[in-house]
């Protein structure tokens, strides 16, 4: 290809592709989706009630290195209840190098939360139905069951259907945390 302004363009009979509805898009209205949605935040947030604390970092009070911009104190947002869906599993413990230094296995916590949930609790800037950013970033903390954790993926890139009805009408996040131990953070 010799033109580079022709990289990532649609096609006139790709663009009317995806304008035209079809399949679920005819019968999947705004009706249908908050039906799902109400549904689906029933189930987590009255019946299953489980949440965990977000604790974010302050960067308007939070001094940092001039030459660096890293932070040895860094001061915290209050923090915040949120409900999901919430799964930590067990990491194998790793060897660094051949008959080296062990690395202990730490708990891997995932939560999957709704758009509108956090959208409620002020966590999300929404730009499109496809991109949505937020509010929990990566390398912000989590305190679940007694531990905590460090947000390692904050959930931007969920653009699969796990995490939409009809492939574009997303509902929720799925934020990945790996446990820590309370010398890198504890909010005491």
């Amino acid at each position: 290809m010799d033109n580079f302004s022709e990289i990532g363009k649609k096609t006139q009979i790709g663009t009317q592709h995806e304008i035209s509805p079809k399949g679920i898009g005819l019968f999947f209205s705004e009706k249908e989706f908050d039906l799902f949605n109400d549904l689906g935040r029933e189930l987590t947030e009255d019946f299953l009630q489980e949440s965990f604390l977000l604790y974010r970092i302050d960067l308007e009070r939070t001094e940092v290195d001039a030459l660096y911009g890293e932070s040895k104190v860094k001061r915290w947002l209050p923090e915040i209840e949120i409900f999901g869906r919430i799964n930590v599993e067990s990491v194998e413990p790793t060897t660094q190098t051949k008959y080296g230094i062990t690395k202990k296995g730490m708990g891997m916590l995932t939560a999957s939360v709704y758009i509108q949930h956090l959208e409620e609790l002020n966590l999300i800037d929404r730009k499109s139905n496809s991109e949505i950013i937020s509010g929990a970033k990566m390398g912000d903390f989590i305190f679940f069951k007694g531990e905590y954790y460090k947000i390692i993926d904050d959930g931007f890139s969920n653009i699969d259907n796990k995490h939409a009805w009809t492939g574009d009408r997303r509902f929720s996040i799925t934020i990945k945390a790996i446990e820590i131990d309370e010398d890198i953070f504890k909010a005491r």
